[in-house]
């Protein structure tokens, strides 16, 4: 590590604590399998945050292969087939080269690449997040502050002021467990990091950004015209309502505002924080803070989203590469709690004629699992069908090819729908060998009956899997 001359300090905090606390079980980070889907005409155009909860049949068994050999210290091996299951064909994310004991690769991560070695005993590496152009000791006391919390990796700088990431570990320490979250910590927290601090601090300026691409104009357009429009709607409705009695119906609909920019416009940096703040208001003071209050301090923070301009909008969307989710991958029963939990509540609002906030309630549990974990690709895909029918102008405006749902005539393409839904399973159909659909019990009378049906289905899916 000469190229360092400052390095900060980090807790010893133990692996196993570590490992646990990033989410590990003993299983594969991510055990799911690869498919290829989207909605015609939208081919290039991501929805939802990346989840690496996508690994075929094949890469999943290049896991075992990895935990396999490292026991039996064949490294050369091991990491080998550890790379291999990084590497996403859709994302072209991983390059990896080896030569005997010895190797070096390449990972994307949003906004940033981390690059590393291995000289045979010792695996480095590092990501650069800005470059210090006058000395600040705001910005150190931040980096000492985020050491903290940080379990394998480390903030550094070298002799051009350009500030790091850094991870290193031994060899025969480097299992995949302890390799596959030192190297996730590193990526995330840098790829987080350099966008914050580039916002917070004007000393900085930005490096290593060559490799993401901003949206097309008229995408960008789209979006934020949209991303206008379903705050000012939202807030109008929420203005509407008794803010004592209909307390929870406003937290339904604030919510969902920010779950669906989140999934349906992916932001990055600054408006994924922002957006990541106004969830902390709700959750991280639930049993402190009074709902409505809480409905207030979201509402405050949401208005203040539209003071955003298109141009900072902008640089907050844009297209990237990543090789690892920001979230953990969920357990079955989660999903389906939180997507019942939501259709239950939304059926007192049927009952009692306020059909639109039954809607958005509906659409909460689904896109709320897309928020705070890191989803299967199916379910992921099957989402997307289920917004396209929701939120049929937006996709529309996008260029999608095909309408599934026409608010004009209140009429479904069911056929359209149907095929989208088995082409967006097929693919898994080696991987989850119980996984089944049944389309006629699927209800097309409305919107809301579609939707019940279609979002309990969907979280109902069995994706068990076994080590063969």
């Amino acid at each position: 590590m000469n190229w360092l001359y400052k390095i900060f300090g980090i807790k010893d905090k133990g692996e196993e604590n570590a490992a646990e606390a990033a989410g590990g079980n003993g299983q594969p980070p991510a055990d799911v399998a690869t498919g290829q889907f989207a909605l015609p005409g939208l081919e290039h155009l991501p929805m939802g945050r990346y989840s690496d909860n996508n690994k075929s049949k094949k890469k999943t068994q290049s896991w075992y292969t990895a935990e396999d050999r490292f026991k039996e210290k064949n490294y050369e091996a091991a990491f080998s087939a550890f790379f291999d299951y990084l590497q996403d064909e859709e994302e072209g994310n991983v390059t990896f080269t080896q030569e005997g004991t010895r190797f070096s690769f390449t990972l994307l991560q949003g906004s940033k690449k981390v690059r590393g070695e291995c000289d045979g005993s010792t695996i480095t590496a590092q990501s650069p997040m800005a470059v210090m152009e006058s000395p600040s000791t705001a910005v150190m006391r931040r980096l000492l502050e985020m050491n903290y919390s940080l379990y394998y990796s480390h903030s550094g700088m070298d002799d051009g002021n350009t500030l790091y990431m850094v991870f290193n570990a031994d060899v025969p320490s480097s299992n995949p467990s302890k390799l596959y979250y030192g190297l996730r910590e590193l990526a995330t927290k840098a790829d987080r990091q350099d966008d914050l601090l580039l916002s917070d601090f004007p000393m900085l300026r930005p490096t290593d950004h060559e490799h993401i691409k901003p949206l097309p104009e008229t995408e960008l357009d789209v979006k934020y015209r949209y991303f206008r429009k379903w705050i000012e709607e939202t807030l109008k409705r929420v203005n509407e309502l008794n803010q004592d009695s209909f307390s929870g119906a406003i937290a339904y609909l604030l919510l969902t505002l920010i779950y669906r920019i989140d999934f349906l416009m992916v932001p990055e940096a600054k408006l994924l924080s922002e957006l990541e703040k106004i969830n902390g208001l709700y959750w991280d003071k639930k049993d402190e803070v009074a709902l409505v209050e809480r409905n207030k301090m979201m509402k405050d923070a949401i208005r203040k989203l539209l003071d955003i301009s298109k141009e900072d909008f902008g640089k907050s969307l844009y297209r990237s590469k990543s090789t690892f989710s920001i979230a953990t991958p969920p357990k079955s029963d989660k999903v389906r709690d939180h997507v019942i939990s939501a259709n239950k509540d939304s059926n007192w609002y049927i009952e009692n004629k306020y059909p639109d906030l039954a809607l958005v309630i509906n659409e909460y549990g689904v896109v709320y699992n897309q928020f705070i974990y890191s989803m299967p690709k199916v379910q992921t895909d099957l989402i997307k069908i289920y917004m396209a029918v929701m939120h049929p102008d937006f996709f529309g405006e996008l260029g999608m090819q095909e309408e599934y749902y026409n608010k004009e005539k209140d009429e479904f393409n069911k056929d359209a729908i149907t095929k989208a839904v088995d082409k967006a399973l097929a693919p898994w159909k080696d991987k989850f060998r119980s996984m089944k659909w049944d389309h006629k019990r699927i209800s097309y009378d409305s919107l809301y009956d579609f939707g019940l049906d279609f979002s309990e289905m969907m979280a109902n899916l069995n994706l068990d899997t076994k080590r063969d």
